[in-house]
């Protein structure tokens, strides 16, 4: 890869061009990062270049302009969000030969959720659910509870993310098996997976399936349709667990239940280079995956209904 000299528009300001940001998803790419996280990459490339100067195939800005960008930044997003945000400028900074990769420093400590996720407080969530009006229509109403409600427990039982979840056209779901095949595409790592669901959910899908003939090729619920509701709905807004702690109810439950540490990893999409077991000699077949979830899975039920 060529090394970039580091280019100035004068003394004050630093360049960076369309050859860089190219580049920079070209390093992406090579690394079998999945598109869906290529598309956030440059999301937050140009969420800092919208603040800069366009001159047609460059960018130049000052770092005052760099600054005011990180200010807002840590305005609006979680010190999570906001290390993502600081690490691909800095790829980028890299690329273009820019001299300040080293001066931006994000927080060391990042916030860990430690919430604890139990049945109960999946029942207690439902059942909030069961009590929203969605729609002045009660039909309408009552569809749009039973995606949500459909959406959380296929997460709850599958460990899929929200991301994945709202990606997976139906299709995908073979619900007579209770079997989930996540493509490369749908998979945050780029790698394709499968997981299943419970007796209980394979019943309330076949029955959502049967009462509104959902188009197989789109997803069960879309983010929007998911996330939405638990910022507008007061009810909703105030409770404790979001639809993102689904995939935390189900490695909590698995390890309460003593399943096997290793077939969580490939059930919920975890990355495994470090781990020389799974990498190299934990193989399994889909058939014995099931066979371990169904063993741990099997009397796990939260006792839902459709509305």
């Amino acid at each position: 890869m060529p090394a970039f000299v580091h280019e100035r528009a004068d003394d004050n300001q630093y360049i960076i061009t369309k050859r860089h940001l190219d580049i920079l998803l070209l390093e992406l790419k090579a690394n079998n990062v999945a598109e869906h996280h290529l598309k956030f990459v440059n999301r937050v490339v140009h969420k800092f270049l919208d603040k800069t100067t366009q001159h047609g195939d460059y960018w130049s800005f000052t770092v005052e302009d760099l600054i005011s960008h990180l200010q807002n930044l840590q305005k609006q997003y979680s010190p999570s969000m906001y290390r993502k945000h600081i690490t691909y400028l800095k790829k980028l900074f890299r690329i273009a030969g820019i001299p300040l990769e080293h001066n931006l420093k994000s927080p060391r400590y990042v916030g860990v959720d430690m919430t604890v996720i139990t049945v109960q407080d999946v029942q207690t969530l439902l059942k909030v659910i069961h009590r929203v009006q969605f729609a002045k229509r009660e039909e309408v109403s009552g569809r749009i509870a039973n995606k949500i409600m459909l959406g959380l427990l296929i997460m709850a039982t599958s460990g899929l993310r929200v991301y994945e979840l709202t990606k997976l056209p139906l299709l995908y779901i073979d619900i007579d098996r209770g079997l989930i095949k996540v493509p490369p595409n749908v998979a945050k790592t780029g790698q394709a997976r499968v997981t299943f669901i419970t007796k209980e959910v394979q019943s309330l899908l076949k029955q959502y399936v049967e009462r509104y003939s959902p188009n197989p090729d789109k997803p069960v619920i879309s983010y929007f349709s998911l996330e939405k509701p638990f910022i507008r709905k007061e009810e909703l807004a105030n409770q404790p667990i979001r639809p993102k702690h689904m995939r935390k109810f189900f490695s909590q439950e698995w390890d309460r239940r003593n399943g096997n540490a290793t077939v969580k990893k490939l059930l919920m999409g975890h990355s495994i280079r470090g781990d020389i077991n799974a990498l190299h000699y934990s193989h399994h077949t889909t058939e014995s995956l099931q066979s371990v979830y169904d063993k741990v899975f099997k009397k796990l039920k939260f006792g839902a209904k459709l509305v």
